[in-house]
């Protein structure tokens, strides 16, 4: 074991080298530079190239069973009742229940979403308990026991989910949730119990839909993703009279989200339930592999909900990250010290720092924007509201940096648990009480992080230049507005590599 992995013993890992980081600016720089001045306006294609997974007749057999949602499920619905138990009923130390949780399945949902899109969703073992619950069925998703009640209008959007999320972020930080087990038990209940209160009271999948945190951030992220479902041929789509892919029949619900998958152009609110393939009589939903970014640099039709978190998502990795750094905890120590306040207040009062600056700055960008191009009559609002999306894969990335390095050398952890999950003294599979080492290399670690945060920065220049094309039809117009946004973008992403420099406390240090 060499001396970097030595420090990961002791709690916490060596960020990485400042040759390195420094590297990655001048390309973070410089790329971006070169696209903006360099590109010129070609026409976008209004096609992309997909190859359909249903094609395969067995895996097309097997998704038009009634039983395939359940047979996906059951897996994860299984590891849910685990955590709940041990974390329940267990020791608190020594418990599996953080560690499958926060070390293994919040770090790979990332992983996930980046390649197979919104496939947790299709898996969720909290909308696996709500369907059994109200179909009172293993294998139909048809409800029966529901008020069926019209979702309120005015919560029609993603800002419940956008709440959730930050108080998912402040619970799972601020209160330390990831090195208890009875709080990791609890979470995983709370989510269960509004799962299961949403679809019993309204129609269709309403929690899934608006105010899901994990399915809105994996909505987002999955703009990236290489995998959609959509129609395979749209006139077929349009001449359906009876559209029971929406509508759904006797035997299926037809899309849980109230989306027409007819028009479905985007990742976002697709849960890949696969109820619209199993309904549809004319067989002409396609589950597609295309070009990774695909809706992103497609994507004309913008969202205030979506943009601000968007811009919550960047804040909040990033946020994430910095709390596991000496330079947090020498803030918190000062700012504790020298204002006499608590640590809960200290830690909201920094979070929503965090939380403001990311929006301040993209906000003036914006601004700046708006007046370089006054003529065009394109207001800071809305260059505000389009431009967040370029964020996306700047925030997706630096995610994977951050994930990538607590799962390559933390996951390890998991074996002696699978021993012993309870806490109870066991040793099922013989590996109780051994220490396993990082999966990779300190030097593969770090050459992934810094790799992932140039690969975000690169897609989100591509991604702000494509939203500029669409607002403006100038081409001076749009290089003009990109100017202020990318130096914004260039900030944030040497931000990310700062952090990346810095040493990282580990997940299970506390455990």
């Amino acid at each position: 074991m060499n001396h970097h992995e030595m420090g990961h013993c002791h709690g916490s890992m060596e960020g990485i080298p400042s040759w390195m980081a420094a590297a990655g600016v001048v390309v973070i720089i410089v790329v971006t530079h070169l696209y903006l001045f360099w590109k010129t306006r070609t026409a976008q294609s209004k096609t992309h190239r997909t190859f359909n997974l249903l094609a395969s007749s067995g895996f097309k057999w097997l998704v038009m069973r009634p039983y395939f949602p359940l047979l996906i499920q059951t897996g994860t619905l299984l590891l849910l009742l685990l955590v709940i138990g041990a974390g329940l009923f267990g020791a608190p130390k020594g418990n599996i229940a953080p560690v499958l949780t926060w070390t293994w399945w919040w770090i790979l949902l990332i992983f996930f979403v980046l390649i197979f899109g919104k496939i947790f969703c299709a898996m969720c073992p909290w909308e696996a308990a709500a369907s059994a619950i109200t179909s009172l069925s293993l294998k139909s998703r048809l409800k029966r026991l529901t008020h069926d009640k019209p979702f309120p209008a005015w919560a029609k959007n993603i800002y419940p989910a956008i709440f959730l999320f930050i108080a998912l972020t402040w619970a799972e930080l601020g209160m330390n949730i990831t090195h208890s087990a009875p709080m990791t038990a609890v979470l995983g209940l709370l989510m269960l119990g509004i799962a299961v209160m949403f679809a019993v009271v309204y129609e269709k999948r309403a929690f899934c839909r608006y105010s899901c945190p994990v399915g809105r951030i994996s909505g987002l992220y999955a703009l990236f993703s290489p995998v959609e479902l959509r129609p395979a041929t749209a006139e077929i789509c349009r001449t359906c009279q009876d559209k029971e892919c929406y509508h759904g029949t006797d035997t299926h619900t037809g899309c849980p989200t109230g989306l027409f998958p007819g028009h479905l152009t985007e990742n976002t609110y697709c849960t890949l339930c696969t109820e619209c393939v199993r309904a549809c009589p004319h067989d002409n939903l396609a589950l597609n592999l295309r070009p990774a970014a695909t809706d992103l640099l497609k994507k004309d039709r913008f969202q205030w909900d979506e943009s601000i978190l968007a811009i919550a998502l960047l804040a909040l990795t990033s946020f994430h990250g910095l709390t596991m750094t000496p330079v947090w905890q020498d803030w918190n120590g000062f700012l504790r010290a020298k204002m006499s306040l608590g640590p809960n207040v200290v830690f909201t009062m920094l979070m929503l720092l965090m939380l403001l600056i990311p929006m301040a700055l993209f906000w003036a960008g914006a601004s700046t924007a708006s007046a370089l191009v006054k003529k065009s009559g394109i207001s800071t609002k809305r260059i505000f509201k389009a431009f967040a999306y370029a964020v996306i894969p700047v925030a997706l990335f630096y995610h994977l940096a951050h994930n990538a390095m607590h799962f390559f050398m933390e996951a390890g952890s998991l074996l002696p648990l699978l021993s012993d999950p309870f806490g109870f003294g066991w040793d099922l599979i013989g590996t109780a009480g051994k220490t396993y080492g990082p999966m990779l290399s300190l030097g593969t670690i770090w050459w992934l992080q810094i790799g992932c945060v140039v690969i975000g920065h690169i897609y989100g220049v591509v991604v702000a230049d494509r939203v500029a094309r669409k607002l403006f039809d100038k081409d001076q117009q749009a290089k003009l507005a990109l100017l202020p946004l990318l130096l914004t973008m260039i900030l944030y992403s040497c931000f990310s590599v700062w952090l990346i420099t810095q040493p990282m406390d580990m997940r299970t240090s506390g455990m």
